[in-house]
């Protein structure tokens, strides 16, 4: 049982659906890419029993257009992004090489996410429909990064990067920017990636993420 008294440290993910309200997407498709995230998240969370991931995911709650999660664990929250973006690849894959749609429809039914992950201190309050949820600034440091992560990228926090970054399944990029959110709350930002991508993101040019 959760205590409202006691602080709990966290991995906070942020999912952003992007440009998903834009007023040049035709609503229906709107509609259609936030079932389609809404599976791919299920997917992963309940795809097997035994992952870590169904184990160890502490809280999930809908954003509208994305979604919040609590891990436990920094590698399942890293892991999590990775095969969410996996999904996203191969639902873009099939749009792109679908010769029904037009360049205008496929540039509209493209999925683009962007991921922020962040790690602290958090304290649980009831809110007022009677469901708990998490507060505090690491927690809200999450859905600043998010809202930096432009063009479909997950960064993380200096902190997630100082605990994850001896993990062999993904690679840091430090994009050599400290940021200054709203509220004064600070950040070093690193862009995250599946090592499988390594020839995709080993030579990009970071000033291009910023």
């Amino acid at each position: 049982m959760v205590s409202k008294k006691k602080l709990y440290y966290y991995y906070y993910l942020v999912i952003d659906l992007e440009a998903s309200s834009s007023q040049y997407i035709p609503l229906d498709i709107q509609i259609e890419k936030l079932e389609k995230l809404r599976l791919c998240v299920n997917k992963i969370l309940n795809s097997n029993p035994e992952r870590s991931h169904q184990k160890k995911v502490r809280y999930i709650n809908s954003l509208g257009d994305g979604y919040f999660i609590i891990f436990d664990r920094g590698e399942d929250a890293l892991k999590f992004s990775i095969d969410l973006h996996k999904y996203l690849n191969v639902h873009n894959t099939k749009i792109r090489n679908n010769k029904i749609y037009d360049a205008k429809e496929i540039e509209s039914k493209i999925i683009t996410v962007n991921t922020g992950i962040s790690c602290g201190i958090s304290k649980p309050i009831k809110q007022i429909d009677g469901q708990i949820a998490y507060w505090g600034s690491d927690v809200i440091l999450a859905h600043r990064i998010v809202d930096y992560a432009k063009g479909g990228y997950i960064l993380c926090s200096s902190d997630v990067y100082k605990n994850m970054k001896n993990i062999d399944f993904g690679k840091f990029i430090d994009l050599k920017c400290s940021t200054n959110f709203k509220h004064n709350l600070k950040t070093d930002i690193y862009l995250f990636y599946n090592k499988e991508d390594k020839e995709k993101f080993e030579n990009i040019n970071i000033h291009l993420l910023k």
